[in-house]
């Protein structure tokens, strides 16, 4: 526990004050007792700051930290503006966007333990959520093995699937931590809030990248032909 050095300079001075004054053999009562009131005073500025320390303390939940989570911004929005001939481009695009999940999702798979170790969330082992996060993390890789491959409209094709189950995943996650928020409250609940929050982000990053991809590859479907004319 830090202890800020200004309460604790005041009552040193004034203790040393005192002794001065108590060596002092032509110091008068009068001296004696301003010094001994500074030295109560500052020994209470020190015991009042302890107590408020003490009972300030239980409310700085120290949350886990995500500050290493990666924006993804608007996953795959590049792709509206590609053409189908302009393939490779958008491979390129949806890369960068799933690995920017994916490295979320490790984030989260590091964080779920350290929050399993908290006294006051210590009985979730039930829920598995540290083994769901890392098949959250393996499904999204599997996903991103269907864009390493050579360019064509069918690996996209093939990405739609796991994209459609990672977000599942994530979404029960969610479903499960904000269940156990309700039941917890407090403490429990403001440790889990960076992680829900996080959960949400990543449901609707992987549903957007997945409504992008699925518009991009209607521009690989055949075109009908004008009316009254007979198909070739």
């Amino acid at each position: 526990m830090r202890i800020h050095p200004l309460p604790l300079l005041a009552l040193l001075a004034s203790l040393l004050a005192l002794v001065l004054v108590g060596l002092d053999v032509g110091a008068t009562p009068w001296m004696i007792l301003l010094s001994a009131s500074s030295c109560l005073l500052a020994l209470s500025v020190v015991v009042l700051y302890l107590r408020l320390f003490h009972h300030r303390r239980p409310l700085e939940v120290p949350v886990e930290d995500l500050s290493l989570w990666v924006d993804a911004g608007e996953p795959a929005k590049e792709l509206q503006k590609l053409s189908p001939a302009e393939l490779s481009t958008a491979l390129m695009v949806l890369r960068a966007d799933l690995g920017s999940i994916i490295s979320n999702s490790e984030l989260l798979h590091q964080r779920f333990p350290l929050i399993l170790s908290k006294p006051e969330l210590s009985d979730l082992t039930k829920f598995n959520l540290v083994s769901r996060a890392a098949e959250l993390v393996g499904a999204l890789k599997q996903g991103e093995a269907c864009l390493l491959r050579p360019p064509s409209h069918q690996n996209l094709q093939e990405l739609l699937p796991y994209l459609e189950r990672s977000a599942g995943m994530a979404e029960s996650l969610l479903r499960d931590l904000e269940g156990i928020s309700l039941a917890k409250g407090g403490i429990g609940e403001a440790y889990l809030l960076p992680l829900r929050r996080a959960l949400e982000k990543m449901v609707r990053d992987l549903k957007e990248m997945k409504s992008n991809t699925e518009s991009y590859l209607r521009l690989f479907l055949p075109t009908p032909p004008p009316a009254g004319v007979p198909p070739s």
